[in-house]
């Protein structure tokens, strides 16, 4: 495959302007019909399609979702929690208890004094401490834990930088 500055390789995936595009699109309103992104970067909706499939199957897109009002269900707090883990053999099974806790929607191992850090959002002050004292803390190996409570979010989002200047080319694709 020729490569040039028109196509960029991630992780043996090809992907062209067309495809920035439209996963650029996507990111702003995944309830766009494929044929208003058709009509977005210049193509037909089965053209489109094709391309939105093999995004899919080569896991560029991983999945679609809602972004809902944590406030307005209940969840109003939002917390950071840093768990020391005693020795490495613990850090499965806790990733794996971590996994099955609806409460905890974000697992990072980090570098520096602690293992990994959570983000956790509950209903309350009496349902973080369940959490933390009753699963967090009784899963073996967790020596230690340090919470950082949100006060207020400036920023947060889930969309990524795409480049999409990069024009789209005639290049054999990976996809």
């Amino acid at each position: 495959m020729i490569a040039s500055s028109l196509t960029k390789q991630v992780n043996g995936t090809i992907l062209d302007g067309i495809d920035r595009k439209i996963l650029a699109l996507l990111q702003n309103d995944a309830k766009l019909s494929q044929a208003e992104l058709a009509k977005a970067v210049g193509l037909t909706a089965p053209s489109v399609n094709e391309r939105i499939r093999k995004l899919e199957r080569s896991g560029v897109i991983r999945g679609y979702e809602a972004l809902l009002d944590e406030r307005k269900l209940g969840l109003d707090i939002t917390a950071f929690v840093e768990i020391f883990i005693e020795h490495p053999k613990f850090e499965s099974g806790f990733i794996e208890a971590v996994r099955g806790l609806d409460e905890v929607l974000e697992c990072h191992h980090i570098t520096g004094e602690f293992s990994l850090l959570l983000k956790v959002r509950v209903e309350d002050m009496a349902a973080f401490r369940r959490l933390l004292i009753e699963k967090l803390n009784s899963v073996r190996g967790v020596r230690q834990t340090r919470t950082l409570i949100v006060l207020s979010t400036s920023k947060e989002q889930r969309r990524i930088k795409i480049d999409t200047n990069l024009k789209s080319t005639n290049l054999e694709r990976s996809l």
